[in-house]
């Protein structure tokens, strides 16, 4: 029986998988209805409206250009989101926090403090002119929680004792205190609303349920009263961007941990649950939220960590995903995942599954050369400073598809907002790269950064992709855009199978030194096993089948745990637990000592063994027979696998920027094959070799090519067109005169420019160095007599091509490629003994916009560089 979801795939009939930011910023209406025509016309069918600002946000303009909206997408049927807020990240409430009473806004905790030595009789410390208050922006002063004095080591910020309590010795704003011995550390600590990250200093309260509603009632239920008979039709809900805890004042410290002297998120509901966790008054313990206290601090550390991201995910995300679905529409969007920010504070929300909790699609953000080709390992330069490439590349989106398959509520879908404030060098190829990353990784919808309406150059994070009509790559949109909606349709069928399981990171390192994730997971994906990353909130629900690790509607065959110091006493419990169902449990790098009072902490090194990081792949590769087995290694081929009954479905690319993968694949399905090109939507048999439950195909992808095969059997595919399988005679190097002509976006007319006996980049110096447009290279060429070639079919290779392609030889057009690899097919008949070849190169707008963002990326040279060859193809 064919497969629906490929039937939908090779005709094109598929869902819309596509949701681009739609920036608001007032002016003219007619401008509004423009972009948004031309969204439509690049085969969008969703778009999320945003504030950027707009200078009358839930005023008379802004639902004038939102009634326009709406009455665009009713008629071209588009899904309308909205972004929920004036300004980002989420939490402002439209400015509502301003005039909102102090217990809805936000507060920290706060320590200062003095060191003193004793004995010192009648010693004193002055407190009424200690800075308890914030910025002055807020001028509210803050409120003295407690004063507790610690011993302390002479040589080092350890604490060594237990507290004593002065608060009560302070009288008219002076503490007195005969100091004993030795010594101390006098702490004082305070409540208060400054102290923070200032840009966010009037943002929500995200641990307050009741802060969060002035979010609600200003925002989504004013959305609401005015389109209600839309919800859930013409308006899909609301997007959330990157809401956080923000108490780091260095905004963007990715690394903001317990530890660091920063003020601390808090209200009556920290202090009242972490009190209750630790089973008596947490007020003395506060200091070691700072300081080192020999492993005392770790208790209070894991509580506070603990409490603050259940709340946030209790009291902000589930809070809002719980009034949209009340209301007929979904709530997606995505936090600060940098660097590992998602398990930290400052920007990050404390845990990532816990802040997607509330979601109906998880989501993840690339933005700003985050994800770089070729910059998988190790740090490297971006607009940021140094990103951590180990975690883009094999953290950030396997977050997003993890939370996908492992939470019912999302359905298994995952967005990632995308190449925003990359700048005007990254266009459609890379554009086509990052999606494949993403859709590899299990991404299933793209929110690309973004359009927008304001005039031309708008400094705002480019690329813009209409840019007003200036953008000359936009009339080549519609080929990324169908091509991912065929693909995550595609992909969305079935089960996912990845054969292995990592377990998050987050509790360990608030314990201590922890492994992420993405280290294990890097290790895997290099050797093409699938994981997911599964958080520790989920193995009680995580049972046994068959020795395979069996969570939601995923199986694992083996749990792998990121080698660290600590691990709380109930996350060892469920890894004994599943240990003792069968389940391997294998542990990288180091086994961690239970942090537990009064229990075993040796528990898990009783009966585990580690396994290094250099061994990981040898260990656990045995342990199953799901996965893409290669001839030889290949690190840059990464793998998706689908089980859709009938057949698989795999992905496979090869993310080297330099390197082709050429190898034999052992797949695991027995069957025949065929290969799917998702931006034609043809069909092409796959020879293979068949036996014992797999089936073995030869792999030759470039740099930067992918592969989608289907694998079962020839039921999966019947009725739909599949051309033969082919192979290509030695190729000839075409090498005449080029004629060049030239246009900008927007002209209509080449205007000649000159010639090129040998291809080069047209970027150099001496030729168009600051040139945006679309290049026309003509050129005739002779081939072998008219009568065999009208009997031949053959192949045109143009090899390196910057960066859009389109050909026509003889007047025929033979399309246009986006990305590599830049092969088109020549229909039998369509070359003759004297030819004309037309080839249009389209590149970026950096060469005539040479953005700031763009002077944080290597450019790419601009034109066809070749070598252009012809093949004959012969049926295999």
């Amino acid at each position: 029986m064919t497969l629906e979801r490929l039937r939908d795939a090779v005709t094109g009939v598929v869902p819309n998988a596509i949701m681009p930011l739609f920036w608001q910023k007032g002016g003219p209406v007619e401008v509004v209805r423009e972009e948004l025509e031309r969204i439509a016309d690049a085969w969008i069918g969703a778009v999320i409206l945003e504030a950027r600002p707009h200078p009358e946000f839930l005023g008379e303009g802004w639902w004038r250009d939102v009634d326009a909206v709406l009455e665009i997408a009713r008629r071209r049927g588009l899904t309308v989101w909205f972004f929920d807020d004036d300004i980002f990240p989420t939490g402002h409430a439209g400015g509502a926090v301003e005039a909102a009473p102090a217990e809805l806004r936000r507060h920290f905790l706060t320590e200062r403090h003095t060191d003193a030595v004793g004995p010192a009789r009648g010693a004193s410390f002055i407190v009424e002119r200690r800075k308890f208050w914030g910025p002055e922006a807020a001028q509210q002063p803050g409120a003295l929680l407690r004063v507790l004095a610690y011993p302390r080591a002479e040589d080092s910020d350890e604490l060594v004792g237990d507290p004593v309590d002065l608060t009560e010795r302070i009288v008219d704003g002076v503490l007195h205190w005969d100091i004993p011995d030795g010594w101390w550390r006098v702490f004082f600590l305070s409540v208060g609303e400054g102290g923070g990250s200032e840009p966010h200093a009037r943002h929500i309260d995200y641990l307050n349920a009741d802060s969060t509603r002035l979010l609600i009632d200003t925002v989504y239920e004013r959305i609401h009263e005015r389109y209600a008979d839309e919800f859930g039709t013409t308006i899909g809900g609301f997007f959330s961007d990157e809401p956080g805890l923000y108490n780091d004042p260095d905004t963007f410290d990715f690394d903001s941990r317990l530890g660091k002297a920063v003020p601390l998120p808090w209200n009556d509901a920290v202090a009242a649950r972490l009190s209750e966790r630790l089973g008596r008054d947490a007020t003395p313990l506060l200091p070691l939220l700072w300081m080192p206290a020999g492993g005392r601090e770790r208790e209070l550390r894991y509580a506070y960590m603990d409490t603050v991201s259940q709340l946030y995910s209790e009291n902000f995300g589930r809070r809002l995903g719980d009034w949209c679905r009340a209301h007929g529409v979904e709530h997606i969007g995505h936090v600060i995942e940098d660097n590992g920010s998602h398990a930290r504070l400052g920007p990050g929300a404390g845990h990532y599954f816990r802040a997607m909790a509330g979601q109906d699609m998880a989501g993840v953000d690339i933005i700003g050369g985050q994800v770089v080709p070729g910059f998988s390992r190790g740090p490297f330069g971006n607009l940021s400073g140094a990103a951590d490439g180990e975690f883009f590349h094999f953290g950030l989106a396997k977050l997003a598809s993890s939370a996908a398959h492992l939470d019912p509520l999302k359905q298994g879908r995952a967005m990632c907002e995308t190449i925003g404030a990359y700048g005007w060098y990254a266009g459609l190829r890379l554009f086509t790269w990052l999606t494949n990353h993403l859709l590899v990784r299990g991404v299933t919808h793209i929110v690309p950064h973004a359009f927008s309406p304001a005039p031309f150059p708008d400094p705002d994070c480019p690329p813009h992709f209409y840019a007003r009509g200036n953008n000359p790559q936009y009339p080549h949109q519609r080929l990324l855009s169908a091509y991912t909606n065929r693909l995550s349709h595609l992909l969305q069928g079935g089960a996912h199978v990845a054969p292995f399981a990592v377990l998050y990171h987050a509790e360990a390192e608030w314990l201590g030194d922890a492994m992420p994730s993405e280290r294990p997971l890097r290790l895997l994906m290099e050797a093409q096993l699938d994981a997911d990353i599964v958080p520790a909130d989920a193995l009680p629900a995580a049972g046994a089948d068959a020795s395979r690790l069996s969570l939601g509607g995923e199986t694992y065959d083996a749990l792998i745990v990121p080698g660290s110091a600590f691990l709380p006493a109930h996350v060892a419990r469920e890894l004994l637990r599943l240990d003792d169902a069968g389940v391997p449990v294998v542990f990288v790098g180091s086994v961690p000592e239970v942090a537990a009072s009064g229990g075993d902490a040796n528990a898990l090194r009783v009966r585990f063994r580690q396994v290094s990081q250099r061994r990981l792949v040898d260990a656990v590769s045995a342990m199953t027979d799901r996965a893409v087995r290669l001839d030889r290694p290949a690190a840059s081929l990464r793998v998706l696998r689908r089980d859709l009954g009938d057949a698989d479905v795999l992905m496979l690319v090869n993310e080297s920027v330099q390197e082709a993968v050429r190898a034999t694949a052992l797949l695991p399905r027995q069957g025949e094959v065929v290969a799917y090109d998702a931006m034609t939507g043809a069909l092409t048999a796959v020879p293979g070799m068949a036996d014992d439950g797999s089936t073995s195909v030869v792999l030759d992808l470039g740099p930067g090519e992918s592969l989608v095969l289907i694998v079962g059997g020839p039921s999966a595919w019947e009725g739909l067109p599949v051309r033969s399988a082919s192979a290509r005679d030695s190729a000839e190097v075409l090498a005449p005169t080029w004629s060049v002509s030239v246009a900008t976006a927007g002209e209509a007319v080449f205007s000649d420019w000159g010639e090129l006996t040998g291809l080069r980049p047209l970027s150099d110096p001496d030729l168009l160095p600051r040139f945006s447009g679309t290049a026309r290279y003509t050129a005739s060429f002779e081939t072998e007599t008219e009568t065999e070639a009208e009997a031949a079919s053959h192949v045109l290779d143009l090899g390196q091509v910057f960066e859009i392609a389109g050909v026509r030889l003889n007047g025929v057009d033979l399309g246009t490629r986006i990305a590599p690899p830049y092969v088109f097919e020549i229909p039998a008949g369509v070359l003759a003994g004297s030819n004309t070849l037309e080839i249009d190169v389209t590149n970026t707008l950096a060469k005539a916009q040479p953005d700031f963002f763009s002077a944080f990326a290597q450019q790419e040279p601009s034109g066809l560089l070749g070598p252009v060859t012809l093949s004959r193809t012969e049926s295999s």
